[in-house]
Order: C-alpha cells, then structure tokens, then sequence
C-alpha cells in the first residue's frame, strides 16, 4: 500500500501566489513517485486531479489574507504518514505544530516560504509570532524545507540551521522549460496592447493584492519616468484589488500611455506575454519574496531579468550574468539597469542564453522530483 502525505498549504490554483504555485508543483511531483497525496487548503474545491492528487476544503473559523484560523486541521492528519505543512500559514501551522508534540501520530515537513515582514498595524503581530511562536513550529518539524540555502542562512530560521543543518533541505521552485522556452515576440499580442514594433518593452508579472504589496510596481512605475526610458513600454501582468492604485501612480507620473495593465493571463498564455519583453523586471522591496517564480519562468524564455538584491532572488538572477541586481526599493537604480541592459543588444542576448541554460541545467522538474524522493526516502 502507498505511503499517505498530507500537504497543508494556505493557497492553492487557482489563486495566483507562490506558495500555491510551489504546493501545486509538490502534490504532482510527490504523487508521481507513487505516494498517495492529498492536499488541503481553505480555497479549493474538493475532488480528484488529473496529476493523481485529491483535494480536500479546509473549512476555517476566520480568514483573512492568506492566513485561516483552521483549529481542525490537526484532528485530520492522525491517518497520514507524513505532513507537508506551507509555511507561513497564519492559523493553520500552530494547531498542526501543537498537535504533533503531544502525539507520536503526527509528523510534519515544513516547507518555509520566507519571513513574513509585513505592514502596518499587522507589523507588531508578525514581529511577536516570528520570536514567540514561529520557533517552535520550526523545531518541531522533522525536515525543514527551504528554496535555498542563501535564504536561509539569513532568514529567521537561521539559528535552527546553525544549530543543526542537516535537519534543512534546500529545494528550489522547478519550471516546465518545454513551456517557458525562447520565441519571437508575439506580433498579435503587440497590436491587440498598441505597442509600437520598435519600442523596447519591459515585463512584469505577480500578483497585484494587498498580500503582494512587496512586488514593487511603484518602483517600476518610479523608473519608467526616468528621462532615459521614455521610449520603454511596460507591459504588466497581474491583477487585484491594488491595481487601480498602481493605474492612478502610472497616470500621475504621466507613464500612463507606456504601461499596459494586461490583468491575469492563462497558464497557456503566459510565455507569450514574457516573451514580448526584451527584459523583465523584479523589483521587490523586501524579503518576503525569497525566490520569485516568476523571474525563474522569464530566464527559461531566455529574457535577462533585472531583479532587487535579495537573498534567494540572487541565487537565480546572477549579477551580469543572467541579469542585472539593483538595490531593493531603488527606482533610480532600476532606471539605470534597464537603460544599460535595454541599449546592449549582445549583452542582452548572452544574458538571455545563459539564463536558459542555467535553467535547463539546474531548475527542470526531473530534477526537483530526484530531490524529492530522496528527502522522503530520509524522512519517512
């Protein structure tokens, strides 16, 4: 009989986030070697995939953001032989975490997205819970999962990974190369967002919600005015209750006409709309981006990325070689990157090739499933 894995996620698809997108891209890997997985979160519809997962609804008390206050969630797991818990996952790791230290019948792998900064009145409570809580759902795991270890030698995890790192994997986010691969730009995508031929474009994606208030559209738009860029068009794709905010900067700035807000794409869609940038851009401004998913599928289309400086972004945005790295927040040192990148064709362009090759090499999903069968081989 197959082996029984729980994965314990705050997001999945179709919400638009990492932590989804990574949970999803775990359920079909794991499920392909043979475990039989199921997954639960609070806002998926219960049933059967095609990728050989069950979905289950997580139904909680109270939600809000990405956090849901799910007290049940512990009572479920007593039946599985291992659970993958999310992390953060506000209201959903405590109980789980509590659950497994008074019983031998719960044992859980924390995958560790990143720290949670966040902001305004939410502010003090992260800080408390990252020094009062946040440990102890860390010590009890039995494997720490992060996206790479530069991250973790400087997140709030770190004193567990000094203290013994044999208990951290690294395991970065995969990507579909077949699907993510180089082209042309697509010249009906162009007309149907009236950019002229000849104008350089720069791209974006990510969520534009107030749980990815870090992603830095502000900065973006900040460079766009820049007297050097006045030729580059934006293209940016993503959508939520944040975009008319960024739509009233792009019109105060006087960008408005150079930036399309193209909304959510298809999965289907979605190299099409990277593809049309000469380079794309990632200019988050703080470390609750700790790889970016996003920037990973850019490099696998073969488009340099200019990308803030932060732990575990670096690790796949290496600096002049696969793109350039600007200080977090810096709109005048965004403006300066995408000139120097967006004026040299053959830097450009080598760029480009390295990323792709850097992405096959290391970053294919056959290679991410071997990691994974190996950390359950250890664990279970």
């Amino acid at each position: 009989m197959s082996k029984k894995i729980a994965i314990v996620t705050p997001t999945f698809p179709p919400y638009r986030g990492g932590i989804g997108k990574v949970a999803e891209m775990d359920a079909a890997q794991i499920a392909a070697l043979g475990y039989d997985v199921h997954v639960y979160a609070p806002n998926v519809t219960a049933g059967r995939t095609a990728d050989g997962y069950a979905l289950h609804r997580l139904r909680s008390l109270l939600q809000y953001g990405k956090g849901a206050f799910v007290p049940a969630v512990a009572a479920l797991f007593t039946a599985y032989d291992l659970v993958i818990l999310h992390y953060p996952f506000f209201g959903g790791a405590e109980p789980l975490a509590l659950a497994a230290k008074f019983s031998k019948k719960v044992k859980y792998l924390l995958v560790y997205h990143m720290d949670v900064v966040g902001t305004g009145a939410l502010r003090p409570f992260i800080a408390a819970h990252s020094r009062m809580i946040m440990p102890s759902i860390v010590q009890g795991a039995a494997r720490v999962v992060v996206t790479s270890l530069d991250y973790a030698e400087s997140s709030r995890i770190a004193p567990s990974f000094k203290k013994n790192s044999s208990r951290v994997s690294a395991l970065a986010p995969s990507v579909d190369a077949n699907h993510f691969s180089p082209g042309q730009k697509s010249a009906a995508l162009l007309a149907e967002y009236a950019v002229p031929a000849d104008a350089p474009i720069a791209v974006f994606v990510g969520g534009l919600d107030r749980p990815h208030y870090f992603k830095g559209i502000p900065v973006l738009l900040h460079a766009l005015a820049a007297k050097e860029l006045s030729r580059v068009h934006a293209v940016i794709v993503g959508d939520g209750e944040l975009r008319p905010t960024f739509e009233a900067l792009a019109r105060s700035l006087g960008v408005a006409q150079r930036v399309t807000f193209a909304g959510n794409v298809s999965e289907e869609h979605l190299p099409d709309h990277i593809r049309l940038g000469d380079v794309f851009i990632f200019p988050s401004t703080d470390r609750s981006e700790a790889f970016g998913i996003a920037a990973l599928e850019a490099l696998s289309c073969g488009v340099p990325v200019i990308a803030s400086d932060l732990p575990g972004v670096r690790t796949i945005v290496r600096d002049r070689h696969t793109g350039l790295l600007v200080p977090p927040g810096s709109s005048s040192a965004l403006a300066l990157s995408m000139a120097e990148l967006l004026g040299a064709t053959t830097a450009r362009q080598q760029m480009g090739d390295a990323a792709r090759r850097m992405v096959t090499e290391e970053y294919a999903s056959s290679h991410r499933q071997k990691k994974w069968e190996t950390i359950l081989d250890e664990v279970l």
